[in-house]
């Protein structure tokens, strides 16, 4: 079950950093690993990140899952008491 609408702003940046580290860390291992030009190990760590996508998405809803009994993220545009 996805996250609820008004945490839907956190939920989209937890994926968005999740696929950016995955992007980088797939484009820098390689180009060092293979020793592709960068455009290419780019272009395949993007096409990997893609394919990862769901496992991505599988992740962000198993933290936000753990974390709504505890409910120890604030909502968006809350304020901390």
């Amino acid at each position: 079950m996805r996250a609820v609408p008004r945490r839907h702003l956190s939920y989209a940046s937890l994926v968005l950093l999740l696929a950016a580290d995955l992007l980088a860390l797939a484009a820098l291992l390689l180009n060092q690993w293979f020793e592709l030009e960068q455009g290419w190990s780019w272009l395949l760590g993007a096409a990997l990140t893609l394919v990862a996508l769901p496992g991505l998405l599988w992740a962000a809803d198993r933290v936000f899952a753990m974390a709504r009994p505890v409910g120890n993220i604030p909502m968006t545009g809350g304020t901390f008491p």
